[in-house]
């Protein structure tokens, strides 16, 4: 405390969080989206995307996500080396964190309506996904090249898998 007050400032608390460390806010991360976007996605999806998508589609995607998600850190815990951290970053960090943040917020703005799960994407996703990939670029875990490509490769895999998933376009 200075000066009889305390300030609670987060970037202190995360100062001395390493990026083996901070992957473990990412399955906690999604399952607080998941719960926000499941009362209410199903019909959102139904309407604006496909008729066809269902609640069975719904959670086998998003139950099997988060398991995912747990592997994941933990594959990246114990096992943190370039290639590892790599495919991490490409194939479920980033298409679910960053791409997944503009889908729903490009979404809402695009049909002019609350799309479930843009609450935590923009509140919760985006600083996660900074946070996240400063350190993993900070600790020397992937460089500014590979990044770029991660970044790219993570797009298209985020957009293949909604229009297969939730657009049912093929």
């Amino acid at each position: 405390m200075s000066g009889g007050t305390s300030v609670f400032k987060t970037s202190e608390i995360l100062s001395g969080v390493s990026f083996r460390q901070a992957v473990w806010l990412f399955p906690v991360a999604f399952t607080l989206h998941v719960l926000e976007e499941f009362p209410r996605f199903i019909s959102w999806a139904q309407r604006y995307a496909s008729p066809e998508f269902t609640k069975s589609d719904y959670l086998k995607i998003h139950i099997a996500g988060i398991i995912g998600a747990f592997i994941a850190a933990a594959v990246v815990f114990y096992f943190p080396n370039r290639t590892v951290i790599f495919l991490f970053l490409t194939f479920m960090f980033t298409p679910a964190v960053f791409f997944n943040a503009l889908f729903h917020s490009g979404a809402a703005l695009y049909f002019r309506a609350y799309c479930p799960g843009v609450i935590t994407a923009l509140l919760l996703y985006l600083p996660l996904y900074w946070f996240v990939s400063r350190l993993a670029y900070r600790e020397r875990l992937i460089s500014t090249r590979l990044a770029l490509i991660s970044f790219i490769l993570a797009g298209g895999f985020h957009a293949a898998e909604v229009g297969h998933n939730v657009f049912k376009a093929w």
